[in-house]
């Protein structure tokens, strides 16, 4: 609560949120708990991606590339 450069909301969280939110409802792909469960995995490394300043299409490569059997 004393560092002024941290926000005294959870605004960007609720932000970061929404598009997925509005998304889900609008395309109804979590008619499973796996595909909800699959798009909330999807969404949050893009999202992390994105704040980290990555391109999230790279890192979603990258992250198959090591879970690809061999």
């Amino acid at each position: 609560l004393e560092d002024p450069s941290i926000p005294p909301t959870n605004n960007a969280a609720e932000r970061a949120l929404r598009s997925g939110v509005i998304a889900r409802k609008v395309s109804q792909c979590s008619k499973t708990g796996r595909g909800a469960d699959g798009y909330a995995m999807i969404k949050s490394v893009l999202e992390t991606a994105k704040r980290q300043g990555q391109h999230p299409l790279e890192v979603l490569t990258s992250l198959q590339a090591r879970a690809a059997p061999r």
